[in-house]
């Protein structure tokens, strides 16, 4: 695994947990959708309780979205624990606002009030700090 690669794992997880909250929230919307029965409708009876069954979904998306969610605490705090590593305070606030905030870098360069091609060496730099110690 690359340094960046390694960096990245949390932009991954995060992209994850909010596609599981969509899922949730669609789970949610299955369970508490309610719709009207016309007199030319046919109701048909079942012993499954399908409310339950929704309820019991978005439940499971709630405990799966809380798991993968302090994953991501973990790993953000295993990246804050090499960033700290580094002496430079600007390499520092780069890979924060790229890896910790996922800013893209416009809004990194805007940040830091440097150039956008700056801000790509700096990158170069900053990961070979952080090589130095996931690699130590």
């Amino acid at each position: 695994m690359t340094t960046k690669e390694w960096l990245n794992r949390a932009y991954k997880l995060d992209v994850e947990i909010n596609l599981l909250l969509e899922e949730q929230k669609a789970a949610y919307e299955r369970a508490c959708g309610i719709t009207a029965v016309t007199d030319s409708e046919r109701v048909q009876t079942s012993k499954r309780n399908t409310t339950e069954e929704k309820f019991v979904s978005y439940a499971a998306y709630s405990d799966m979205i809380n798991k993968r969610i302090d994953e991501l605490y973990e790993i953000k705090n295993e990246i804050l624990e090499a960033i700290n590593q580094i002496e430079n305070n600007t390499l520092r606030q780069l890979l924060i606002c790229r890896y910790i905030r996922f800013m893209t870098w416009e809004s990194v360069a805007v940040e830091l009030d440097i150039t956008f091609q700056w801000a790509h060496i700096l990158h170069k730099r900053a990961l070979k700090c952080v090589d130095k110690f996931i690699n130590s």
